[in-house]
């Protein structure tokens, strides 16, 4: 008998515990949110971080001679910060502008290439001249007929001479002396006159030679008048090159004066000075150290079963207190870890909010409300 109650009682005793187990279980399950849920999470314990900062570095060596700005001041992204010596770079630019202008000045002026156009064309209506005179000289050389007709007509006086001479022997006195003399002087002129053509005839021979050497003599002038034309387009495309070296250089010097001169890579707030007037910076080394604080990033951890990794893109709202009441803040989750803690089983995520007062400050301890899912989330395209 004793037996069978204490078998009850275990029996009653498991119906117990397994009444307590479900309805434990109900409770749970009741109390716990699905990961990807449409309820507001309140997320304690969270901190704001910088989103951006910078320590901005001098882009080359010198000294340091100007800060335009000081600790606590507010700079636009492209504002000039610090200026290193430059009097050795702005006089590089301005050498570098001599150059240019000189070379410039020679490119666009050609007229070494004009000279050389213009002897060209003028050896050319030499030559054209030459070869003209040429044929006329070659044409004259190669006739004779002055020297043919100077022959007919002493021939001629050679006759009537002959003839003259016979009448005056068969008939004395029919021929007077004075006419036998004019018959010998017709004759003598009429072989002067073949001795003048056939001279003529020899100078034109001569003039025909000249008038060649002539022609060749032009024509090598304008071989070399081609070549000097070659010449001087040659020069002048160096110079056209020479002008474009220039302006590269030029644009070499503006650039190493312009990396004397710091400026803000974003903006924000000057929050440290990392180097001081008149020291020495190495090229690449921290100038200055600046924040952005009208971004900002809250950092905080919920437990993994209350969010997934698409809530990427969820709003939410921060809230902290100030003297001047509560703040509120906006933004949407830009980050899920996914990576869990292995000990609490949470998961960090981090949000970006907006501070165009410059309000909050990177540090300071924040609660953060994950709003209602939208559908609107980040990369959810």
């Amino acid at each position: 008998m004793a037996g069978s109650t204490l078998t009850l009682r275990n029996t009653q005793t498991g119906r117990i515990l397994l009444a307590v187990t479900v309805l434990a279980s109900t409770v749970c399950a009741a109390g716990q949110e699905p990961a990807g849920q449409s309820k507001p999470i309140q997320v304690q314990g969270c901190f704001l971080r910088l989103k951006e900062q910078a320590e901005v570095p001098a882009r080359d060596s010198g000294v340091l001679q100007v800060f335009e700005v000081d600790l606590g001041d507010a700079v636009n992204a492209g504002d000039l910060l610090v200026t290193l010596d430059e009097k050795e770079a702005q006089y590089a630019v301005q050498l570098a502008e001599i150059d240019y202008r000189i070379a410039s000045k020679k490119a666009t002026e050609s007229v070494g290439v004009e000279i050389a156009e213009a002897a060209m064309q003028e050896s050319d209506q030499l030559i054209e001249q030459a070869q003209v005179e040429l044929q006329v000289a070659q044409k004259m050389a190669a006739s004779d007929v002055a020297v043919r007709i100077s022959q007919a007509a002493e021939s001629l006086a050679t006759d009537e001479l002959s003839r003259t001479l016979d009448s005056q022997r068969e008939f004395s006195g029919s021929v007077s002396e004075l006419e036998v003399i004019r018959k010998r002087h017709a004759v003598n002129k009429s072989r002067l006159d073949v001795e003048q053509a056939q001279h003529e005839l020899s100078l034109q021979s001569l003039k025909m030679t000249g008038r060649r050497a002539y022609l060749e003599q032009n024509t090598i002038a304008g071989t070399r008048l081609k070549l000097e034309r070659q010449d001087a387009t040659t020069a002048h495309g160096i110079s056209i090159l020479t002008a474009s070296r220039a302006d590269a250089a030029l644009n070499v010097a503006r650039e190493k004066l312009d990396r004397r001169r710091i400026v803000s890579p974003l903006s924000g707030i000057v929050v440290e000075r990392l180097k001081h007037q008149g020291e020495w910076v190495e090229a690449g080394q921290p100038v200055l150290r600046l924040i952005q604080l009208d971004r900002l990033y809250v950092e905080g951890y919920v437990k993994t079963d209350q969010i997934e990794l698409t809530d990427r893109g969820r709003p939410v709202s921060v809230t902290t207190a100030s003297p001047d009441g509560e703040l509120i803040a906006r933004g949407r989750i830009v980050f899920v870890s996914p990576e869990v803690d292995s000990v609490n089983g949470q998961v960090l995520i981090k949000a970006e909010v907006s501070n165009p007062k410059l309000l909050l400050r990177p540090g300071k301890r924040v609660d953060m409300t994950i709003e209602v899912n939208t559908g609107d989330r980040l990369g959810s395209s």
